[in-house]
């Protein structure tokens, strides 16, 4: 992979090294010098690719008065953008998300005490505020997390957003559905997702149990109770907090979701005071239930942090196969737990050795979010912290020298950001898996691309994406160091197999699906492949590798058609058919001997 930004281990200064971790802070280096000058609980920190051109970029939420921070990743470091919105309320959780499925990247920035906006991508970033046209609420909340999800599985995002009133009974948290025309539906006392008499501060889309369906689990501060909310699968949702043991009564702050113990279950991490944070290990449902029995092991892993806590997220820091887990802490000095890097022992435990800690990260930090700014296939961390310090960029020069993978999705019949799959990665018997999230941890977004560690195995066995439709697409003896961009159907001919108890309306999607008899002749083949079709008109037509890479790119209109492959090697390839319209379709083409 390319070596960019020029982050070398000559910049000794501020450096983490434990085992085989080794991060250094290069926010002024790489041009992100960003500084708050009024304190508060923390603003939204997104590492999201908002350009499309696939390297992560940095967006900032700011304090009242103050825009949204835009900071461009150009490959060589950052470029402040100029402000693509006039966003004047304090700016909590920033959120880039294609809610109208058309490819590009919109904005929803929830708001602390103001009007939570949606402005929508009209092409190359020109974002204007669609609030009001939406059917969104124009009045102020308490606004701190919103986290969005495909709750009935329709192809089209919906979110859920959160009230941190400290009026209780007029706390209101909201569910919007989302209508596929442009529109949403306040849908909250409907589905049963109101959650009333708590002081939320964020929440987050998991699968508690693998059926597909998006739950929500919520943090709740103030000592009221944590909820879990279970997807019937029909609209509505189950209250099922006491029962599965997630209603920890606490000042929680933070959801953050990984299956660090690799045994197939998505488990919770949520964030506390001194009195200690919670783990809560998802063991599965139990007998005939539809839900876990969480166990808090928060202790008794080795991760209790016992400070006050706010941002958290699951990340693989050293590539060995087992998540591992940041801490953002708001007590600042060096005599203070004021973050906390935790490596995963793959035994269920972890573990901080002395001098463990980032150098210099003893500041008043809230909010984490987590990405491949270098794109050198190692996890890193930017970090929202209050005044007088500046924001952290911490770059991952790990030289643990492990394996891994990129994961980059596309929905097609799921909605196009695929949030919501469930990516799984077996490799020599070991077991990983992944979910897509938007919106996860303490106002934070993650990078869509995900990374699997491979430890020192040097091949992926076979990886599986489980997407928002059901369908599955299967890629098998993978190489490591690369970046699989995965469509869904790509593994399938474009045939996308759909739960039938969904509702996908052809119209959401006939837009993107070409409807056309298209075979390949001889498959497999060697020197020569033909097209057979049977549409009126010309289609482009490129040949692609499992990495996503172009071999082969023109047009075509009679039938049959003959395409130039005698250049390329002998491989499993993808030819993508694309109709005047932007319709598209995927078949499967084997070259042999």
């Amino acid at each position: 992979m390319k070596k960019m930004f020029g982050v070398v281990s000559t910049l000794l200064l501020s450096q983490m090294v434990y085992g085989q971790l080794y991060f250094t802070e290069s926010a002024d280096t790489l041009g992100i010098d960003e500084v708050k000058t009024e304190a508060s609980i923390g603003n939204g920190i997104s590492m999201v690719d908002f350009d499309g051109d696939g390297l992560d970029d940095v967006t900032i939420g700011t304090q009242p008065g103050k825009p949204i921070a835009f900071f461009r990743n150009t490959g060589n470091g950052f470029v402040r953008m100029p402000d693509l919105v006039d966003h004047q309320g304090e700016a909590k959780q920033v959120l880039w998300v294609d809610y109208d499925n058309d490819g590009d990247k919109d904005l929803h920035v929830s708001t602390f005490e103001g009007i939570s906006r949606l402005y929508q991508n009209q092409g190359d970033l020109k974002l204007v505020d669609v609030t009001g046209e939406a059917g969104l609420p124009m009045e102020a909340f308490f606004s701190y997390g919103t986290c969005w999800a495909d709750y009935n599985r329709d192809g089209w995002l919906d979110f859920y957003t959160i009230d941190h009133n400290f009026f209780i009974a007029q706390s209101r948290n909201h569910l919007f559905r989302n209508n596929g025309d442009g529109t949403f539906t306040d849908v909250t006392v409907s589905s049963g997702t109101l959650d009333p008499g708590k002081i939320p501060f964020c929440s987050a889309f998991m699968d508690v149990n693998n059926d597909k369906w998006p739950d929500i689990y919520t943090a709740a501060d103030k000592l009221t109770f944590n909820t879990l909310l279970l997807n019937n699968g029909n609209g509505t949702f189950w209250d099922v907090s006491e029962a599965s043991n997630a209603d920890q009564r606490m000042n929680a702050m933070c959801v953050a979701v990984g299956d660090y113990d690799n045994n197939g279950w998505q488990d919770v991490y949520i964030t506390n005071t001194p009195i200690g944070n919670a783990l809560l290990r998802n063991p599965g449902p139990v007998g005939n239930t539809r839900y876990p029995v969480f166990e808090e092991v928060g202790g008794a892993s080795g991760t209790g942090f016992y400070e006050n806590s706010w941002g958290a997220n699951f990340l693989d820091a050293d590539n060995d196969g087992y998540l591992d887990l940041y801490v953002s802490g708001s007590v600042d000095g060096s005599d203070a737990v004021s973050a906390e890097l935790y490596h995963n022992n793959g035994d269920g435990t972890f573990s901080v050795p002395e001098d463990a800690g980032m150098e210099g990260d003893t500041t008043r930090s809230f909010c984490n979010a987590i990405g491949d700014l270098d794109q050198n296939g190692f996890p890193d961390i930017v970090v929202i912290n209050n005044p007088p310090y500046q924001h952290q960029v911490w770059m991952n020069e790990s030289p643990s020298g492990n394996n891994w993978i990129k994961v980059k999705l596309r929905g097609v019949l799921s909605n196009r950001d695929a949030i919501g799959a469930r990516i799984e990665a077996y490799t020599q018997g070991q077991y990983q898996q992944r979910f897509t999230h938007c919106g996860i941890g303490f106002m934070a977004q993650n990078s869509e691309t995900e990374i699997i560690g491979l430890g020192t195995y040097n091949r992926v066995d076979s990886l599986i994406i489980t997407w928002p439709t059901g369908h599955q697409d299967r890629l098998y003896d993978l190489e490591p160091g690369q970046l699989y961009a995965i469509s869904e159907g790509m593994t399938t001919g474009g045939v996308i197999e759909v739960d039938p108890e969904l509702n996908i309306s052809t119209d959401t999607h006939e837009a993107k699906t070409l409807r056309a008899d298209i075979a390949l002749f001889p498959n497999p083949g060697n020197a020569e492949l033909n097209v057979r079709h049977d549409h009126p008109a010309a289609l482009r037509v490129r040949v692609l590798d499992a990495l996503g890479r172009v071999h082969h790119q023109g047009w075509i209109r009679n039938s049959p058609a003959r395409l130039q492959v005698e250049a390329l090697e002998q491989q499993l390839y993808f030819v993508e058919f694309t109709d005047a319209k932007g319709r598209k379709a995927v078949r499967t083409w084997l070259k042999g001997i």
